[in-house]
């Protein structure tokens, strides 16, 4: 009898809500079937069963918060025979912290439930309403009204994330005036979890310096009609992050962990982009930065920003970044001191570009200027170490071409 647990897979990801079951009690499943689908606070996660069996009992109903280490299911694989009662018990004295393995790699899905489980008592008001299960449930849980709420899934359909961004909007206000407390969702409290995480662990410092981009801006308004013809959107975000990419195979001391007295130098490049969205901020990363071009890079910059809006980024892009760039510079906001994403050693966050009189040697110029602060885990790197990778950035920067050249 095999005892399949909801597993650990990874980037802070302790529990999810049990989405569907494709399976029942009774039903022969086949290793690789997708069993369930589970969503987190960052994707919708296909589970796929580990062995070949009968499915003797699942552990969860459809709409339940399942944590790591909880039995998902009792799947019979010809290993052994426990009596009804002992199956029972594996699924009911299941201990949350218990640890559960990692089973294959996790697929990741992200379609919208049908609606075909919803309640044979509903208003026929209610059923012209299109709307997941899982966002019904959440806005009976919250009190939230469906017929105020703007659906954004396909033919207008209103998903869980519609119903937390409408009651993030209406909430705060009727909790001040009451002062009632407002619960916070699991995105965000995975944003607690994680930055409490970060600061707990390393000893923050940060840097800050501004960069003159006056013929980066030049170059970039030059370059926009071709980049159109390529679909490219072009940012200054591309060009950032091929200056990085540069900087840390001079000094990969940047891309490394610190974990156990021991520093580990990562072989890969996976520059991670905040992204704030209405469930909060999420951290895709492109993989291999440093293989891609100008261009390539903008693309991807792009890709992630649209999934992490659309809440369709699969796993595989949020997991193994090894350095991160924030940017607020759609704010009026110059310098910040960003938090490192733990194990990550550093981050750097990048402020809103505007010009400024500099002087050059006598004279007095307007020049574009970028502020950026570097924060960094000062256990490893140094003041020094962090002066001479802002010296680099400056030099890329300033000369477009030196990133197409190397």
């Amino acid at each position: 009898m095999y005892n399949f647990k909801f597993a650990d897979i990874g980037e802070g990801i302790h529990e999810g809500q049990l989405l569907k079951w494709f399976f029942k009690e009774g039903d022969k499943i086949n290793e690789g079937d997708t069993l369930c689908l589970v969503e987190t606070d960052k994707v919708n996660a296909e589970i796929p069963s580990p062995v070949t069996g009968i499915i003797k009992k699942l552990g969860a109903k459809e709409g339940d918060v399942i944590t790591v280490g909880s039995v998902l299911a009792v799947i019979d694989d010809g290993s052994g025979e426990d009596s009804s009662e002992e199956i029972q018990a594996k699924v009911e004295t299941e201990k949350e912290d218990e640890p559960g393995g990692v089973v294959g790699d996790i697929e990741v899905s992200n379609e919208v439930i049908a609606t075909s489980s919803e309640a044979q008592d509903e208003t026929l008001e209610e059923k012209r309403i299109l709307a997941s299960p899982l966002a019904r449930k959440i806005a009976a849980d919250l009190n939230v009204d469906l017929t105020k709420v703007k659906g954004t899934g396909e033919n207008n359909r209103i998903l869980k994330a519609d119903i937390e961004a409408f009651n993030q909007n209406q909430k705060p206000i009727e909790a001040f005036l009451s002062g009632e407390g407002v619960k916070i969702s699991r995105t965000r409290k995975a944003i607690v979890d994680a930055m409490t995480l970060s600061k707990q662990k390393i000893p923050h410092s940060t840097l800050m310096y501004e960069i003159n981009v006056t013929k980066l801006a030049e170059f970039r308004c030059e370059q926009k009609e071709l980049a159109a013809k390529h679909n490219v959107k072009l940012t200054f975000m591309p060009f950032i992050i091929k200056a990085i990419t540069l900087i840390i195979k001079e000094y990969p001391i940047f891309n490394a962990r610190f974990i156990d007295d021991k520093i580990s130098y990562q072989n890969n490049i996976n520059i991670g982009i905040a992204i704030d969205t209405t469930e909060g901020l999420v951290v895709p990363n492109i993989k291999n930065a440093d293989t891609k071009s100008i261009f390539d890079l903008a693309k991807e910059v792009s890709t992630l920003a649209e999934a992490a809006h659309n809440r369709t980024l699969q796993l595989s892009q949020i997991q193994n970044g090894t350095f991160t760039i924030t940017n607020y510079g759609s704010f009026p906001t110059s310098f910040g001191t960003p938090i490192i994403k733990y194990p990550e050693v550093a981050i750097i966050g990048v402020g809103r570009i505007i010009k400024k009189p500099i002087v050059e040697g006598d004279e007095i110029k307007i020049a574009d200027m970028m502020p950026v602060s570097v924060s960094f885990d000062h256990r490893i790197i140094d003041g020094a170490d962090v002066g001479r990778f802002l010296a680099k950035l400056e030099q890329y920067l300033n000369d477009p071409m030196l990133l197409l050249l190397n």
